[in-house]
This record gives C-alpha cells, structure tokens and sequence, in this order.
C-alpha cells in the first residue's frame, strides 16, 4: 500500500485533507511537528529525527500544510519527494532557496506568488487554490437553537489586525517624520486599490534605510525576499487592512445586523455584535450557513488569491461579497457564483440591494456552492496533487 507521511501542526483542514488522501487509496501517518517551537527554517535535532523516521519506512512522498525548509533539506538528503501546500500570506519560507531543490512539489494558493517565483527560475512550485470539504458542510443541520443562534444579516468572520501581537507597526517607533508621512500616503493610496499591493514596489532605498535603522530585520543565507518585502507584507500590508475592516465593518454596523467572529473586543464599534471567536470545524460553518451575507475582506498581503474563507462561506452555501481578488476571475464567475465589490461605496450599495432580493441572494448562493461541490474540494485537490507525482 501507498503511504504519506504527514507532517502535524496547528492548521486548518487537516482533517479533510487526510480523508482524501485515505479516500485516495494511500495510508496516512501521521507525524507531528513542533512548528513554533523550533526554527522550520533550519534546526539540527528535528532534522535528524525526521531523516532516522524517513529511513525506517518507505513513504510515496512527505506533506505538509505551507512549506518547511527544513522540511525540504531533509527530503532531499532522503530522495524523498516533498509535496507541500502553502495557504498562509505572507509566508516567507516560500522565498526560501531551498523551495527549488528538485525533491519539491510545492503548491501555492496565490498565482501571482508562483508566477513571481517562476520569473526567478523555480520550477519546483505550482498554483493549486484552496477548497471546501463540501461533504462534511453538507452534513451539518442547523437546529432551531442553532440557527437561532448563528443567524444574522450580515456576518465577518477573522482577526481585525489591532491585537499588539498582529500589530507590527509598533516595532517601528523611531522612524523620521518624513518616513511616517510616506508610508501613510502609501496606506492611503492602498486603501483606494484593489489591484496588486503596491508597499514593495514604492519603498525606496531611503525609506528602508530608516525602517532598518529602528526595526533591522536580518535576511538568512536562503532568503530570496528583500527587505522591502518584509516590511512591505509584515507590516504595511497588516496595518491596511486593520484600517480597511475597522473602517468598513462599523459603517455596516452602523446600517445593518452585523455580527463579528474575532478574538479582539472592538469597543470602537457599539453598533456590531461582537460574538468572540468561532471553532473552524465545529462553529464557523453554521455562521456561514445561516448569515445572509457572508463578508470576505482579504488581508491585503495577499496578492491575487481566493482566501480559504470564501472556499468555506460558497462550501456552506453561504452568500459571499468579497473584495475584488484576481484568482477569482479563472474560477469563477461574479454575479453568478459570488458578489464583488470594488469601493466601500459599492460594497455598501451591494449589501443592500441583496438585503432587500432575496431570490437573487440565494441563486447566487447554489450556484457557488454547486461550482464548489463539483470542482473545489479536497477530493479534486487531493486527485490534483497525485497527477502531479
């Protein structure tokens, strides 16, 4: 029989990912990984454990949710084929140099970061967009206490990036007057786009002097990302899009029911019902199942992909309005299978007319779940990857 090695950690769709992979004819072992504890980038003691565990069993190939360094060092010393599936922007071990050795497969849910990395020569990775474990959703009955309990007219579901531990911009106090006023241009400007970030391509040398200058962020050996890179996607990309959720989800609250899934209190927003954080199994589904409107407003760090949020809200169902992502348009179809929504103004307008249609609301609503269903699970992803080997 066919096995895979699966590398454990704390990550979303670990469950149905290995049920395909089972549903696919391979044995699934398991392997846990201590991700946050040890450096995936290069440590010695895990990279020896994992090459005496792959020279005691013989593995179809190792998998892992987002690419580890480490992990690809270790199977290329092994021959082993290591095939990975990055959902996580910014993830900067993808600009690991180790990503091009010729034991990877490494698959990537932003098309625009893959065609990025092919301009460089690597041919080791692939665009492979996320999914919905459709089936699971399809078995979840919402109850009347459930449904009393999760429906609303609009809901948004994820971080709102003020937590002090998602807010890197506090590391850069110290920067000149003149930085500060450019990179709140730079923001401003940003939060007018829904085209390509544009943080890396207009930070110039001396805006970076100054950011190295109170915040140095030290490149490794195998980093192939530049320092504008860093700030760009760590910092500004996160800092937008706090600005960006905070700005739009109090003036929904302030018109319509809203109810907010995130772990940070939002005292600035008296209006939205703030119901803390959800399971991503056990609870988020029902949010989507039962909401009106499911909101998606992608973290701006993100180039050009569909976020697993929108797979999980068109899995369950659920009505998505998002914003304006590029891998949208090679998937699906606007108006048919989902809404987008290209200013706060037309977001606005968007969310009330299909407040008031429901007819539409739900025609949309199948036919995304029904594209997914057909096309979009794990199953298809799973069927993806082996055609792939």
């Amino acid at each position: 029989m066919r096995k895979v090695l699966y590398l454990q950690w704390d990550c979303f769709g670990e469950e149905y990912i290995c049920e395909s992979l089972k549903k696919a004819g391979l044995i699934v072992e398991m392997y846990p990984i201590p991700y946050g504890k040890v450096s995936m980038r290069h440590d010695e003691a895990f990279e020896n454990k994992l090459e005496s565990h792959l020279s005691g069993g013989e593995y179809e190939f190792v998998f892992s949710f987002n690419f580890f360094p480490a992990v690809a060092l270790v199977c290329h010393k092994a021959n082993h084929k290591y095939v990975s599936w990055t959902y996580d922007s910014p993830f900067m071990f993808v600009y690991s140099t180790t990503i091009a050795l010729k034991t990877n497969l490494a698959f990537i849910f932003d098309k625009a970061t893959v065609d990025e990395l092919w301009k460089k020569g690597i041919d080791t990775v692939h665009y492979l967009p996320m999914a919905a474990p459709v089936a699971y959703y399809d078995s979840l009955y919402s109850s009347f206490n459930v449904r009393k309990k999760y429906q609303s007219d609009i809901s948004f579901v994820g971080s709102l990036y003020t937590e002090d531990r998602q807010n890197q911009m506090k590391r850069l106090k110290g920067i000149t007057q003149e930085t500060e006023k450019y990179l709140e241009m730079l923001i401003g400007l940003q939060l007018q786009s829904y085209a390509m970030p544009i943080f890396e391509k207009f930070l110039n040398p001396a805006v970076i002097a100054d950011l190295q200058r109170v915040c140095p962020i030290p490149l490794g050996e195998d980093e192939m990302q530049s320092d504008a890179w860093m700030y760009a996607n760590y910092f500004l990309a996160r800092q937008t899009t706090a600005i960006e959720r905070t700005m739009l989800l109090e003036a929904i609250g302030n018109e319509h029911q809203l109810k907010l899934y995130t772990p940070e209190p939002t005292p600035q927003f008296p209006n939205v019902d703030n119901r803390g954080p959800v399971d991503y199994c056990n609870e988020m589904p029902y949010v989507f199942k039962n909401s009106k409107i499911n909101l998606n407003i992608t973290l701006k760090s993100i180039y050009s992909g569909i976020p697993l949020r929108a797979f999980d809200i068109m899995g369950c169902k659920g009505f998505l309005i998002s914003d304006f992502q590029a891998d949208f348009g090679g998937i699906f179809i606007p108006d048919e299978d989902y809404v987008f929504y290209t200013t706060p103004e037309d977001l606005y307008g968007k969310i009330a007319y299909y407040l008031e249609h429901e007819d539409k609301r739900e025609q949309i609503a199948l036919r995304g779940y029904e594209k997914v269903k057909a096309e979009h699970t794990y199953d298809h992803r799973v069927a993806q990857i082996l055609q792939m080997l």
